[in-house]
Formats: structure tokens, C-alpha cells, sequence
């Protein structure tokens, strides 16, 4: 297979940026990259399963993300734009414009330094997803797993509350005794003996080996877990999942007054969360 030289991929990117001028921030794309005559490129389409697994031909060299991210600049958040190319040695480059500049810059791995390149790697599920097609390591930055594992506890609580709200034919509060078992059903603790939480690698292996249920309507494929690295795994679940505030919005909605409270206090004694004072 005939790899691509970085520079023509800068070279790509840069073509494409004309050709699509203004990019939505809410765009995203992957298209993959097949080498042809010497020096040129083709777009080829890649599939992106109903699983979440991408699939590349093996004479795709390289993948282009179009993507669009928020990050921060000291005490600032800025918006980036970015053509990214991954290719399959593990090389990135990047084209990016900041949000309000129209001056277009480039990033590449294999030439700048490596704090320099780092920061400015795109870190969302699209530019992951390609990573992942050609088995490198996704970029995340780090999710606390204790935040995940109320959102996980909320997310069960809150779809027993709204069926047991919505199956109701008169107008019904759910109050704490309504939910049985799931009161005390921790998603994420039943994987580990004890109160104690799982490691994000005992996580992802219960999602791989199909043990890892959330409750009402979300699931976590198997072969997509397996596809996806640890880190990529834990992006995708908190992608997911409901905020906490959303889940606790639910609750207020669904129960009575004893409901919400119950569940902040419930969470709180295991300080998996501290409601912002008043």
C-alpha cells in the first residue's frame, strides 16, 4: 500500500479549505484519502457502521476530518476550525482558523514541537472515530469516572421515574418508594466487589464482555467497545450520557418533592456530587 507523504496531505487540506470556504462549526465529516498518480489524491467515501466502527479500505491512506472545537487559550476559550488529515503511520497534520481570524495556520506532529502539536489535536468523537479506524490511540482529555458513575445511578433512577410517571392514567408524583430495587442500583459499583468503583480498564472490559448495563434505553455495543480504546470508549460514554443536571431536571419533573431531594442526598453521602450553592 503506497502511504502519503505528509506535504501532499498539507496540500489536500489546503485545497480543500478554498474549495469549502466557511466551514459550520456544527460540521463534522471524516472522507478518506487514497494516494493515485504521483502527488495527487483522491476522496474516497469511508462507512461508518450503526455500531460506530468506521471502515477504511486498506488502500486508504489517510483520513480527513472537518471538525470544529472550543478550547482554551490562557484565561480564554477560543473556537477552532480544523481540516485535520490522520494517516495511517500515525502522522496528523492540521489546517485551523481561530474563531473571528481569518488567518489560516497548520499544525503537523512529525514536525512541531510535541507540547505545540498536542494542544492543538482535535479531542471529539469524529476525529477519535478516525483514529480508531487505523487502530491509534485516541486523544481525550481525562473524564472523572466518579461523575460518570452518578450519571450512570441518575440516568437508571430517572427512566424508572418517567415510566412509572408516564404509565400512570391519572396525575402521579413517583416518590422514592415508588422505585425498588433501582433505588440502591449502582451500574457502575455492581462491576466491582464492595462500594468501591472500577478502573475506566475494568469499564471497558465490562462493556466489551457485554456486562455493562445503563438501564433504560441506552445501550453500549460490544464490538464497538472492543473497536474503541479505553480512552475513546470513556469519551463516548460520556457523550451519552444525560447531564447530571438534565437527569436531575427529569426528577423534578417526574416526582414529588421528596424525589429530587432524596436523590442529591443519596448521591451526596457517596460525594459523588456537590450541588452548587444557592
Amino acid at each position: 500500500m503506497t502511504a502519503l507523504d505528509p506535504q501532499v496531505a498539507i496540500e489536500v487540506l489546503t485545497q480543500l479549505d478554498r474549495e469549502l470556504g466557511t466551514i459550520d462549526p456544527d460540521t463534522r465529516a471524516i472522507v478518506g484519502l487514497r494516494p493515485a498518480v504521483t502527488g495527487t489524491v483522491s476522496l474516497v467515501d469511508v462507512a461508518l457502521r450503526d455500531n460506530g466502527i468506521l471502515e477504511v479500505a486498506d488502500d486508504v491512506a489517510g483520513l480527513l476530518v472537518v471538525t470544529a472545537e472550543q478550547v482554551a487559550s490562557g484565561d480564554e476559550v477560543v473556537g477552532l476550525t480544523q481540516l485535520m488529515a490522520v494517516l495511517r503511520d500515525g502522522t496528523e497534520i492540521g489546517l485551523y482558523r481561530v474563531s473571528g481570524d481569518d488567518e489560516l495556520r497548520v499544525w503537523r506532529t512529525d514536525r512541531d514541537p510535541e507540547d505545540a502539536a498536542h494542544d492543538l489535536r482535535p479531542r471529539d468523537v469524529a476525529s477519535n472515530t478516525a483514529r480508531r479506524a487505523f487502530g491509534l490511540p485516541s486523544a481525550v482529555d481525562p473524564i472523572d469516572l466518579t461523575e460518570i458513575a452518578a450519571r450512570t445511578w441518575l440516568f437508571a433512577v430517572a427512566s424508572t421515574a418517567l415510566q412509572l410517571f408516564d404509565g400512570s392514567d391519572e396525575l402521579y408524583e413517583v416518590s422514592p418508594k415508588d422505585l425498588g430495587t433501582i433505588r440502591d442500583r449502582s451500574p457502575l459499583s455492581e462491576l466491582t466487589p464492595g462500594d468501591d468503583l472500577p478502573s475506566w480498564d475494568e469499564v471497558h472490559a465490562a462493556a466489551i464482555a457485554g456486562e455493562l448495563d445503563l438501564g433504560g434505553h441506552l445501550t453500549v455495543d460490544p464490538e464497538h467497545a472492543a473497536w474503541l480504546d479505553c480512552d475513546a470508549f470513556a469519551q463516548v460514554l460520556d457523550r451519552t450520557l444525560p447531564s447530571i443536571e438534565e437527569l436531575l431536571g427529569s426528577l423534578r419533573v417526574t416526582g414529588d418533592d421528596d424525589l429530587l431531594a432524596w436523590a442529591i442526598d443519596w448521591l451526596s453521602a457517596r460525594d459523588w456530587y456537590a450541588p452548587i450553592a444557592a
